[in-house]
């Protein structure tokens, strides 16, 4: 039993789960939530967002055992069994791609494979790129959600995707500057270890003022309207606000962490604000 769950909290459930829920959510705002085709695309991301939570760690070992030390069970898992599980992770995915996806959707989720295999070894330590690109990879649930349902490229789902990325780029930046111990043993030149805390904190501040514009904007053109405000303010921008003024009164290392676990909530709430926009009828 205690295999399974250390198996089972490898793939980071929360996560995968989050992503299957956007995918639903990113069919429900297009009037697909019957459609079969929702299912596979929520399996496929699925499948794809626990096999890059398992390369990411597998790259991380190192700057875990600073950043994360509880993390330890996948340098003691069996090789093979990582192996069957990364290959189980890629293959159903591919399968079902190739069954159901129209061609645009197949080279997309692809181009979204490659992306996410390259991103820990090669991307996540270039400063500020890492953070575009997981941030991108991150917001492409909503794009291939489109992709596959309409054939269309970020047109429904416009906001949605322009506000996913940047509160995931907000989340990646808070990750870094919480593991900057462990990336500057590492010597991984993430933002924070190549221009320090202040300027990190700085950034972080911009996004969070750019976020809260520009997720204003579907409201002051009309295309949503009070409710959204109402959910947007209560579940995203006051607790964002707050957690970056805490990070400006407290600028320790491990201080981050709180805007780290608090994104997660907030990306939540952001969910169910979008939501709101076509459950409530807006």
């Amino acid at each position: 039993m205690s295999l399974i769950f250390n198996y089972f909290t490898m793939v980071r459930p929360l996560n995968v789960l989050l992503s299957g829920c956007s995918v639903l959510v990113a069919s429900y705002l297009i009037n697909g939530i019957n459609n079969q085709l929702t299912y596979i695309i929520a399996i496929v991301v699925m499948c794809i967002c626990a096999f890059a939570n398992i390369i990411n760690d597998l790259f991380d070992t190192e700057t875990d055992k600073i950043n994360n030390p509880k993390k330890y069970f996948i340098n003691n898992a069996p090789k093979y069994e990582l192996v069957i599980i990364l290959l189980c992770l890629l293959i159903v995915p591919i399968t079902l791609v190739h069954f159901y996806f129209s061609l645009n959707a197949i080279l997309y989720f692809y181009f979204i494979c490659l992306l996410t295999i390259i991103y820990t070894p090669y991307l996540k330590g270039i400063a500020l790129i890492g953070n575009i690109i997981i941030s991108y990879i991150v917001s492409s649930v909503f794009i291939i959600t489109e992709l596959v349902l309409l054939n269309s490229f970020i047109n429904i789902l416009f906001y949605p995707v322009l506000l996913t990325f940047i509160l995931t780029l907000i989340r990646e930046l808070a990750k870094d500057i919480d593991d900057l111990d462990g990336d500057t043993a590492a010597n991984i030149k993430t933002f924070p270890v190549v221009f320090g805390i202040n300027y990190s904190i700085y950034l972080l501040s911009t996004l969070t003022m750019l976020l809260v514009i520009v997720s204003l904007y579907p409201y002051y053109i009309k295309i949503y309207n009070f409710t959204y405000l109402i959910l947007l303010v209560l579940l995203v921008q006051i607790p964002l606000i707050r957690c970056i003024f805490y990070l400006w009164k407290y600028p320790y290392f491990q201080n981050s962490r709180v805007l780290t676990i608090s994104t997660k909530y907030i990306t939540i709430g952001g969910i169910i604000t979008i939501l709101s926009t076509k459950l409530l009828g807006l």
